[in-house]
Formats: C-alpha cells, structure tokens, sequence
C-alpha cells in the first residue's frame, strides 16, 4: 500500500452511498455504501442478519425495509470490513433488482440512514487517500470504464496494474540518486573535483533524462488507444474517396456515384484499426466550388483536413496527375498525410514516380488500393494506425493523459537545466533545486505533489458511484 495523502476530506469520518450501476432496466443494480458508519447504515435498513456480525467478504441474503418496516427489494447483502475493501473503509454493496426504482429505493433508504450521497468519483477518491492506488492508476479506473476498443481495455487494465507507475518508480529512484550525489558535493564546494567525478554525475542527470524521452516517445500510441484518432479522405471530385470509406468500413455509408460532386457534405463513420477508434470522415471533392453548396462542401473538406490527426489524400490510378490532385496535395500538411491511389483495378495511366514528382518529403505511402475488388485495404489501415501513433508495439507502460505529458516535459526541463548547469560549474545547491523542482512535477503525475484543485477536476470525470 502507497503512503496516504495528507488531505483533509469535507467531513472526515462520514458514510457515503451512491448506485454503482449505469441507470435503465436490468437484471440487477448495485447500491455502495462505505465509511466508518457503513455497516450501521447497512444494518438499519437490511433485514435478514446481523451485517456487524458477519465476516468480511461475505453475501447475504435478506431484504432492504423503508423507515416503518415495509419492504423495499430483495437484495443480496456483500460485506467487505476495513481494511480489505476498494475504499480500505467498511463497505457494503447491496445487489437488487434493476430498473428505474428498486436501486433508487434501496439508496434512499440508506440516506434516509445517515449516509449522504457520494461525489463524482468519491469512492475512487478515498482509495487514492488511503494510499491504496497512486492517481496513475486511479485515472486508469475512469479509462477502464470509458475503453471504447480492447486494445483501450489492456491499456487501462495495464495501468490500473501499475505498469506506468512501476516506470515513474524507477524513474523517480534515477532522479534520487542523481541528487543524492549532487548534495554530496555541497560539502566539497571549496575544492576542485576531479572532471570524471562531474561526468559521472551527470550521467546519472541523462540517465533519467533518457527515461523520460522514452515515456514521452510513446505518449503518440497511449493517447490514440485511448481517445482515438481522426482521419479525413480527401481529393479531386471522382477519385472514390466514397467507394474508398465504404471498402474501409465494409458497408455502403456514403453515397456512391459516377458523378463529380456527389458527396456536398463531410459524412463520418467509426471502425477499428489495431485497437484503436477511428472517427473517419469523406469530404467533398476539393475544387472550385460550382455553387454555393459546392463551395460549402469545399470549405468543411479543408477543415477537416486542418483538424484531422491523419488525412488521407485519394488519387485516381486509372488516369494522370491533374492540376486539381497537385492543388491539393500542396494544401495539406505533410507530417500526418497518406497518399492513396485508388482503382488500381482499372488500366493504369498513374505512375508511381509521377506521384513521387510531385508530393513533398513528409507524406507518407502512396498505397495501392481498389476500394471496387477491397485489395490493398489491410495495407492502407495499417498505414493508418502508423500515421497516427507512430509506431506499432504497445504495453502497459504508455502514457495516455494530457496531464502525465505536461508535467513529464517539465520534469524534463528542469532535469535538463540541472545536468547543464552541473557541467558548466554552477553552484551545487542550485543544482539540487533544479532536480527538486524535477521531483515536484513527477509527483504530480503519481498523485504525491498535485495540488488539491488538479485532484478536484481528475475525479469529477468520474461517473457517481465509482
């Protein structure tokens, strides 16, 4: 267990209850109790035992009753005492029937008890107090629940695991002994060390330094697995950017014609690529518009271009560069942007040097692909998932979170003002500030440093209940 976080809680000591359970109909619902009054609370309203008789982890069966005995559900009773529970207070979930009443009934009743009604996120909350998880893997409890993918699922599980906060350990153990060292020096200020004595402990400051590149390198992957990414198709009018997202999701989503201009509007559908969530969008042919809606159309396709993680530029193989495919590929940034060349079923009039001529260093591909006969489609997703992670391994230990990334850069920073500042002689002291300030933005990531207002917004993502 991790060292508990000195915070004073509103009411300390106080029971809180909530339903654990997404709303609606349902075979069961769970209603949580927890703190140092829940097995009283429990008691009052449950008939059947003595639940402050009874061991720790253990069911019962018995009945919730409202305040002049009538009976409320039939309920299934699990105790689970201090310290061995999620909270590491007494807790006591009652299981009962689901649907839109019974579990709002038995929580009312446990109000009615003396418990209140939990925060967002308040029972995760008390278990990262208690020192029973780190704020790595408290957020990984909210990401478990939100995983839209299974690739999203092992990432979270991973975490919850204590994956990334075994890596922000060691990280932390590097930066200990790299200051450690450096406080040796304080004592020798007055006297000229040998230069290997500077080098090593420097080596010691890029040691840590290289642990946190490689943690950033991979924060790509982790954020993609657990946002998801979004890809635009874009081209000339005609060059089957429909035909192409429809091969993409296997199913007829947009409206495919032989026509120029067909698509007006950006039409957008999900798949899987790898585990992670795709949100793809087919844009309208980027031209000059003919009319107003044509223009419009134009106008959303270079927004969704600007806004997406990865474009896809579609060009026609059966026929030649045209001064419209150039026009566009010169628009669109090249960092993020795979070129395409479709309908390689037909007779081909598109080179690959001629594309190569003309599409700027960057851009990655082209891909050979027939959205009409589906070949070259694994090939083009597994581009996709390349363009927007950057790589194709994944662990436990990735970081996912916006927070984690920016308090790692500063950690970075000041790690990298402290080997610098050691090797141009500096006064030891400032150094050992350096790598204190260091020390701060890595706790923020575990939970140890962060203020009490970031630990407010982490936990109102959470849903009531958990």
């Amino acid at each position: 267990m991790r060292p508990q976080r000195n915070v004073v809680r509103e009411s300390p000591g106080d029971t809180i209850a909530a339903i654990s359970t997404v709303a609606g109909n349902g075979a069961i619902a769970i209603v949580r109790v927890s703190g140092e009054r829940a097995l009283d609370v429990a008691n009052a309203i449950f008939e059947g035992v003595s639940l402050a008789d009874v061991p720790t982890h253990t069911v019962h069966h018995g009945r919730i009753v409202d305040d002049e005995g009538k009976p409320v559900d039939e309920v299934l009773a699990t105790v689970m005492r201090a310290p061995r529970s999620y909270t590491t207070e007494d807790m006591v979930e009652f299981g009962c029937h689901g649907g839109h009443l019974p579990a709002r009934e038995v929580l009312a009743a446990a109000l009615r008890a003396g418990a209140r009604l939990a925060r967002r996120g308040e029972f995760t909350e008390r278990a990262f107090l208690a020192g029973r998880l780190d704020l790595v893997q408290a957020e990984a409890v909210a990401d478990v629940v939100a995983s839209r993918t299974r690739r999203g699922l092992e990432l979270a599980l991973g975490q919850l695991a204590g994956g990334l906060s075994g890596e922000l350990d060691e990280l932390r153990d590097n930066m200990l002994s790299f200051r450690a060292e450096v406080e040796s020096l304080i004592d020798f200020s007055d006297e000229d060390l040998p230069a290997a004595t500077t080098e090593n402990i420097a080596a010691l400051g890029r040691s840590a330094i290289g642990r946190v590149d490689e943690l950033l390198e991979r924060c790509e992957l982790g954020a993609a697995v657990r946002d998801g990414v979004t890809v635009a198709i874009v081209g000339r009018p005609n060059v089957g950017k429909s035909s192409l997202m429809n091969a993409l999701l296997e199913r007829d989503r947009a409206i495919v014609t032989s026509l120029p201009g067909t698509t007006r509007d950006a039409v957008e559908d999900y798949l899987h690529v790898s585990g992670v969530a795709v949100r793809l969008i087919d844009t309208a042919g980027w031209r000059e518009g003919r009319d107003v809606a044509e223009r419009a159309g134009v106008d959303r396709a270079k927004a969704a271009a600007a806004g997406a993680d990865v474009v896809i530029l579609v060009l026609d193989g059966s026929e030649a560069l045209q001064a419209e495919d150039v026009a566009v590929c010169r628009a669109l940034d090249a960092g993020h942007t795979l070129v395409a060349i479709n309908k390689t079923d037909l007779a081909g009039a598109l080179a690959l040097e001629d594309v190569s001529g003309v599409v700027p260093p960057g851009y990655l591909g082209p891909i050979e692909v027939s959205a009409r006969e589906g070949t070259g489609l694994r090939g083009l997703r597994d581009a996709i998932f390349s363009a927007a992670v950057g790589c194709d391994q994944l662990g436990s230990a990735h970081v996912t979170n916006v927070r984690h990334v920016d308090a790692l850069q500063r950690c970075r920073g000041s790690l990298a003002s402290a080997v610098e500042r050691l090797e141009a002689g500096g006064e030891s002291e400032l150094v050992a500030q350096d790598i204190a300030y260091a020390s701060e933005a890595l706790g923020t990531v575990t939970g140890e440093t962060t203020p009490d207002d970031v630990l407010k917004r982490v936990f109102e993502r959470f849903c009531v209940g958990k």
